[in-house]
């Protein structure tokens, strides 16, 4: 990342990559997520390639993206639900 800024009018973050190296070309309509290496690992941004026929080209913005799960803002009760089966039917 080259830069990380805010929008105070959508309250969004604005974050610039630049990305070295040759880069397959990614559907205009791919969408970007932080994710992280295990459960304390580092984090990397993961591109979800979309369907577009249009590339990404230098300059484009992803319109679809996912924050990273911060493991702090879960409750107790929110990690026992994410390990409940689904009920037997």
């Amino acid at each position: 990342m080259s830069a990380i800024a805010f929008d105070s009018k959508k309250y969004q973050a604005l974050v610039t990559m630049d990305i070295d190296g040759p880069l397959p070309e990614h559907p205009k309509d791919s969408s970007a997520s932080i994710l992280t290496s295990g459960l304390l690992g580092d984090q990397y941004i993961g591109i979800e390639p979309g369907g577009d026929d249009a590339s990404l080209k230098s300059g484009d913005s992803f319109l679809r993206t996912q924050s990273a799960l911060v493991l702090e803002n879960w409750s107790a009760g929110d990690l026992n639900k994410a390990g409940e089966s689904a009920p037997a039917k």
